[in-house]
């Protein structure tokens, strides 16, 4: 556990103490946090309180005395619910601020692991319970120079993946191969991997199931690939070393000539194009002045796009994710629509920007990651799509 680092976090966002509450593996993120492995077994409720300053402490049962064990600092032990209340009570003085794994109003549905319950027993004892969501994700989203390289290196390779499919579609497409959702997807899955990175299985999507953002073929249900097509492939993969960190790109392409591509899926794309550069804009613009950004807020500002073109009815999912060695991470997510997300974009973090217009015929989305540093941001899955990609 890196104390000193929790208790700088607790310092710069003014908290008195982070009060880690777990039941039976209800808190992941105080797992994570604290260092603890999640495979263990723990029947019992426990408390660790770190202070801003000074020594933590844990709380934990008669009947598990061990648990908790790794962490430093004092361990006090209860056997009764009115003895843990009554230890409790000594932590917490009144009037100060302390963070829990709660979020207001359950804004932010991937911070909110402690129960209602518990939160109301720590606001009785005079507490102020406030949001660790900001600090917990210092922990959870900060990536190493290794992890940052990790995800410049699978976005490279994932993209150079989509261009050799893409150059191999349209060699089919002239020779008159049968295509279908199924097996170009089967087909994109097998280049990934001989490309040495761990995928997922990617998304392809025509026409209409393009509007579907999360729509899967199979083998039994596929629609075939033809000329005049538009295609929508969603990919993501990492490399295999532990602790590397997704890439995670969409792009549109056209099973036909630049000339054939029709006016009104040119003129879709062209604004989710702005919005997605629009987005990458704002943060570069708010980095380089150094001020704050919250996930709400690019949202707010990439929506707007589509809003005045009219679309804002079809952009139905947030603007992005956070990106770490999960598809979708635990830090901020550039939302404002499906949460309120209010986290801030810290550096050394990785997101998706994503929009999207999904219309009874078509859908179109551009999606790119962002590395963000202190002061800029960088693009991931570069050279990033200025239009549709026409495979003939």
């Amino acid at each position: 556990m890196e104390l000193e680092r929790i208790q700088q976090a607790l310092s710069a966002e003014k908290v008195d103490g982070w009060l880690f509450y777990d039941f039976r593996k209800s808190n992941p993120i105080a797992y994570q946090v604290l260092s603890l492995p999640f495979d263990d077994f723990y029947s019992r409720r426990w408390f660790y309180f770190v202070p801003a300053q000074g020594t933590p402490t844990a709380l934990i049962s008669a009947v598990e005395s061990h648990v908790l064990s790794s962490l430093p600092g004092e361990r006090r032990i209860f056997r009764t619910w009115q003895e843990m209340h009554a230890i409790l009570k000594e932590l917490l003085h009144p009037g100060t601020r302390v963070a829990m794994e709660y979020s207001p109003n359950n804004a932010i549905p991937v911070v909110s692991r402690v129960d209602a319950g518990t939160v109301e027993l720590v606001r009785s004892y005079g507490v102020e319970v406030v949001s660790s969501a900001n600090m917990a994700q210092r922990f959870e989203a900060e990536l190493s120079d290794e992890q940052i390289h990790s995800h410049r290196e699978a976005g490279r390779r994932i993209i150079a993946v989509k261009d050799k499919l893409f150059k191999e579609l349209g060699d089919e497409l002239r020779a008159g191969v049968q295509l279908s959702e199924y097996s170009v997807q089967q087909r994109f899955l097998a280049l990934l991997q001989q490309a040495g990175v761990v995928p997922d299985l990617p998304h392809v999507a025509v026409n209409a199931n393009s509007s579907n953002p999360h729509y899967e073929s199979t083998a039994s249900s596929s629609s075939p690939i033809q000329r005049g097509d538009l295609v929508l492939f969603d990919f993501w993969a990492h490399l295999p070393a532990v602790g590397s960190i997704f890439a995670d790109y969409t792009w549109m392409a056209f099973a036909g000539t630049r000339e054939e591509i029709p006016t009104r899926q040119r003129e879709v794309f062209e604004i989710v194009r702005q919005a997605r550069d629009t987005a990458i804009a704002f943060v570069r613009q708010r980095l380089a002045a150094g001020e704050r950004l919250t996930g709400s807020q690019l949202d707010d500002v990439t929506r707007a796009v589509i809003a005045r073109a009219g679309y804002a009815d079809y952009f139905v999912h947030r603007t992005g994710h956070s990106i770490t060695t999960a598809i979708h991470g635990n830090g901020t997510n550039i939302d404002n629509y499906e949460t309120q997300d209010e986290r801030v974009l810290l550096p050394r973090t990785c997101c998706s920007i994503e929009p999207g217009i999904y219309l009874p015929e078509f859908g179109i989305r551009s999606e790119v990651n962002l590395l963000i540093f202190e002061n800029d941001a960088e693009v991931t899955g570069i050279p990033i799509q200025e239009e549709i990609t026409a495979l003939l």
